[in-house]
């Protein structure tokens, strides 16, 4: 799930499903500085579906800046407490390698999935993957947030830059003469 700041609104959000068409898969772009830009959500179930679909599908996705999501695949590469490298873990590395993305370190290290039956451990199954260009931005983790759902949220600040946000306005003054000269075209046109 996105929740994307009130000012970044001129940015021109909006998902993408002509380019990747997946019940599980939220592909989010918008505009800066004339390139067009991605943000990908993902939810994967336990036959790590969406990640399959991606893998085999390998959509053209440029200028991917972050992928996160519900991957449901535990891996000693992200989770601590497993001492394996499964198949599926490494099909994950091998897709987030071909969109240029590193997996973002938390902050704080702690199970993302909390499990409240005995016998099951937590886990790390939620992870956030960014480009080269936030490679250094680390994510949080907040298990205290996390009732009534198993889940913890993962929280990132990407990094976005007043002056990296170019977006071009143009206003005619009131009672200007470019003013009544546009008010004219337009009902001229009109007519």
């Amino acid at each position: 799930m996105y929740f994307i700041h009130s000012r970044l609104s001129r940015l021109r959000f909006a998902l993408r499903r002509d380019i990747v068409d997946h019940r599980d898969i939220q592909l989010l772009f918008f505009f800066n500085r004339g390139w067009c830009q991605f943000l990908i959500n993902i939810y994967s179930d336990d036959l790590h579906t969406a990640v399959d679909f991606l893998s085999n599908e390998t959509p053209n996705i440029p200028h991917l800046l972050y992928m996160e999501g519900d991957f449901n695949v535990r891996d000693a590469e992200w989770d601590p407490s497993i001492s394996s490298y499964y198949a599926a873990g490494q099909v994950l590395i091998d897709l987030d390698e071909s969109y240029s993305l590193v997996c973002s370190i938390p902050a704080l290290s702690v199970p993302t999935h909390y499990l409240d039956i005995s016998g099951h451990a937590n886990s790390v199954i939620d992870l956030i993957f960014l480009g080269m260009s936030c490679a250094q931005v680390t994510h949080c983790i907040e298990p205290d947030l996390r009732k009534p759902s198993d889940y913890a949220p993962l929280i990132v600040d990407l990094p976005i830059a007043p002056e990296n946000i170019c977006v071009c306005r143009m206003v005619l003054k009131h009672d200007s003469d470019e003013e009544a000269a546009f008010r004219l075209s337009v009902s001229e046109g009109l007519s």
